[in-house]
């Protein structure tokens, strides 16, 4: 009987990295986020002389601008775009529609990012009264992206990407690497949840000092009490920031406790 109650209010923790594309998160680390592929035609390591890219963040507004970087096997971009709408989707973020950035010759692009944007119309996060919004660099967790398969370039608007000097390095021991927990606090089994496992997973986003900037319920137990404890610990834990190109970077980590009560 003592052995059993002591088991039921026991909640086990595994720690998920969070890669690709995210839920809908709360918190936002730019005014707006990049997405591309290499345009068409691309060798199958996934050089092409243009990339299709698009904008997006987690509400509609407009991009008034933004300046755009990429990091190549043919050396380091930029190009500006200005007056982008970023019209509303199904899942509630805002998308552009399609670009080319044209670099003159072939490359490969190991990273792209949208390095400093000013909004419009957001009536959400408030990035309109921050007018130049300068970007931390995203946590990309690897060198480089694997070759993603090509997009249609006909038909789209095209800008030139300018050649600039490299602005960041990668000589140090470990240039890139996903935020990880440092420190997991034990989330508790609520006393008057039903007896049954549960899963929680708990989305935090983790700033450039290592702290937890947001956390929110990525997915649900199906149990209020037992997201509630969840989020709890999450928010309790300790984390390190990711790292990108040898820089304290901003991003996600996913963090999830399954409750036993047996």
């Amino acid at each position: 009987m003592g052995l059993a109650m002591i088991r039921a209010g026991v909640a086990t923790l595994t720690f998920l990295l969070v890669c690709g594309a995210q839920a809908q998160a709360r918190t936002e680390f730019c005014p707006a986020r990049l997405w591309y592929r290499p345009a068409s035609p691309a060798s199958t390591d996934g050089r092409s002389s243009g990339l299709v890219f698009g904008l997006a963040a987690n509400s509609s507004r407009t991009i008034v601008t933004a300046t755009i970087i990429a990091d190549t096997d043919g050396g380091w971009y930029i190009w500006d775009v200005s007056n982008v709408a970023l019209t509303p989707r199904t899942t509630g973020d805002g998308e552009s529609t399609r670009q080319v950035a044209t670099f003159g010759k072939q490359v490969f692009v190991r990273h792209a990012w949208v390095l400093e944007a000013r909004t419009s119309g957001d009536a959400a996060y408030g990035w309109d009264t921050l007018g130049d919004v300068a970007c931390g660099i995203p946590s990309f967790g690897k060198l480089a992206y694997p070759p993603m398969h090509a997009e249609v370039a006909e038909g789209f608007p095209h800008v030139a990407a300018t050649p600039v000097a490299p602005p960041y390095a990668t000589d140090c021991p470990h240039p890139f690497s996903e935020a990880t927990v440092t420190r997991a606090a034990q989330p508790y089994y609520p006393h008057f949840a039903p007896r049954m496992s549960y899963t929680a997973q708990i989305e935090v986003a983790v700033g450039q000092n290592d702290a937890v900037l947001d956390a929110w319920v990525y997915k649900s137990s199906g149990n209020k009490a037992v997201d509630t404890n969840a989020l709890a610990a999450a928010r309790l834990s300790s984390y390190a920031s990711a790292m990108s190109y040898c820089r304290k970077a901003e991003g996600y980590y996913l963090f999830r406790a399954d409750f036993d009560p047996w």
